[in-house]
C-alpha cells in the first residue's frame, strides 16, 4: 500500500519550508532574517516550523511584550537572553516515554533542540526585564530605554 504514494509528504514538505525560508533569506532586510533556526526541530502550528514555538511581539509606551507557547516545556527545559537588537529562545523539548503494545498511525508530536531569534523593535533595558512562565506560555516584559520612548511634540496652531 505505501507504494501507491510515490513521495514521502515529509520530505515535501521539509522542501517546501527550506524553499521558502531561501526566499525570505535572499529578499528580507538583514535584521529580520532567521539566523538561529535549526533544520533539526519541528514546532507544529508555528509558521517558521524550524524556528521554535509560536510568538507575538507588541510594545505600547513602556515596554516591548514577547508572548511565546511553549506547551510541555519545564523552566530547566529553555533559556532566554538578549543578544544585539535580538530576544534569543533556546531549548529542548524532551520525551522520555517508553510505550509497549502501542503502533502509531498518525503522530504530530515531536521532540529536539529549537532556538527562535526575535527581532526586538527598539533598544530594550535588559536589566529591568522581566518573565514568567505558567501553563504553557512564557511572558516577557522588557522595557524600553528612555531614548527608544516616543516623546509627544505639542503642535501650535496659529
Amino acid at each position: 500500500m505505501s507504494n501507491l504514494v510515490p513521495v514521502s509528504w515529509r520530505n515535501s514538505v521539509d522542501d517546501l519550508r527550506r524553499n521558502v525560508m531561501g526566499v525570505f533569506d535572499r529578499w528580507l532586510p538583514q535584521r529580520f532574517r532567521r539566523e538561529e533556526a535549526s533544520d533539526e526541530a519541528f514546532w507544529p502550528g508555528t509558521l517558521l516550523m524550524a524556528g521554535g514555538p509560536a510568538v507575538d511581539v507588541a510594545e505600547d509606551d513602556h515596554n516591548v511584550l514577547v508572548t511565546a507557547e511553549m506547551p510541555g516545556l519545564d523552566k530547566k527545559d529553555f533559556a532566554l537572553e538578549v543578544e544585539g537588537d535580538r530576544l534569543v529562545l533556546r531549548g529542548e523539548k524532551k520525551t522520555a516515554r517508553e510505550e509497549k503494545n502501542r503502533s502509531y498511525y498518525y503522530s504530530e508530536c515531536s521532540y529536539g533542540s529549537f532556538a527562535r531569534s526575535i527581532p526586538l523593535p527598539c533598544e530594550v533595558d535588559v536589566a529591568k526585564a522581566d518573565a514568567t512562565y505558567k501553563h504553557g506560555v512564557l511572558r516577557v516584559k522588557l522595557p524600553k530605554t528612555e531614548a527608544a520612548k516616543a516623546r509627544r511634540i505639542s503642535v501650535t496652531v496659529n
